[in-house]
């Protein structure tokens, strides 16, 4: 059985490409007004459709701390003896790197075309699946270095709470 995310590359770039090659077609079809038009279709402002938390909420400096493993709160929850600390420190460089690489990944500005927020799209996920892979064998090793009581302690710390700002925006957005 692959693991979540194993195949996801070559689908993404299969899917990409299936999307992109008709979208361009259509897009070179239309005439400079219908560009225009066309292009303002869930670019900032625009008062057509936009989609809430599209690529600038995935970006943005506030979510960036969403993007880490919360490394400093599974060793106060795990406490790792000193054989674990190696695993353990090597989680915490695969954590630092995802986000790292997930941060440079966010386009400087938003595409103006929606092609261009397509290809963009394409590139965020490719950088989403090479951070679960950066992560996933690391954690691997760390939770399989565990005792049963760790690994206990581990699954029960369910994710982090939600800070009061942000559940204050959940609220005021309607989720």
């Amino acid at each position: 059985m692959r693991a979540a995310g194993e195949g996801a590359p070559n689908c993404i770039a299969g899917r990409r490409a299936a999307i992109i090659a008709p979208s361009q077609i259509f897009y070179d079809s239309l005439s400079d007004e219908q560009k225009q038009r066309f292009n303002m279709i869930g670019s900032a402002g625009s008062e057509g459709w936009a989609p809430s938390g599209g690529p600038q909420a995935l970006c943005s400096s506030e979510s960036a701390g969403a993007t880490n493993v919360p490394v400093e709160r599974i060793e106060q929850v795990v406490r790792p003896n000193a054989q674990q600390q190696e695993s353990f420190d090597a989680l915490k460089k695969a954590a630092a790197d995802a986000a790292q690489a997930l941060q440079a990944s966010c386009p400087s500005a938003i595409p103006l075309t929606p092609v261009a927020r397509l290809d963009a799209a394409a590139a965020r996920l490719k950088a989403i699946v090479a951070a679960i892979n950066t992560v996933r064998p690391q954690l691997a090793t760390f939770y399989a270095s565990l005792s049963d009581e760790q690994k206990a302690r581990f699954n029960a710390m369910g994710p982090p709470p939600r800070s009061a700002a942000a559940q204050d925006r959940r609220q005021s957005d309607g989720q």
